[in-house]
């Protein structure tokens, strides 16, 4: 069984190997987060957008306007075109299905106030 140390370290190694294409949407409280899809993109919910020229703030605290290439509110995404320098794309992997009671995580960098990690377990039916 694995104990809570090595749960700890398994969401750090998330957070180190994803966070760099984490990113801030705007400043403070009520803004969002999206992540470094490409060079040049990040993704987003929609609902995250409350301006014309959006504020990406990049891991290092870097600021860069944004504007909005695409967005689609009934599915709420947005991609946005900005200059994200050296932060990677998120390297995207094919787990499968994570089963019942499987450890999920989700990172967020809300409003650019850092880096941030929710845990929750996959709950459901099985089919």
């Amino acid at each position: 069984m694995a104990s809570t140390q090595d749960f700890s370290e398994a969401i750090r190694a998330a957070a180190d190997a994803v966070g760099p294409a984490v990113v801030g949407l705007g400043r403070g409280w009520g803004h969002g987060s999206g992540v470094v899809v490409g060079d040049g993109r990040v993704l987003t919910n929609a609902h995250n957008l409350r301006r014309d020229e959006p504020t990406v703030v990049f891991g290092d605290d870097r600021r860069e306007a944004a504007s909005v290439l695409a967005a689609d509110r009934d599915l709420d995404l947005a991609v946005l075109e900005v200059d994200t320098g050296d932060a990677p794309p998120v390297a995207w992997a094919d787990a499968g299905e994570p089963s019942i009671g499987t450890p999920v995580l989700a990172l967020a960098n809300p409003g650019g106030r850092g880096l941030r990690v929710t845990t929750r377990l996959r709950l459901g039916r099985r089919a």
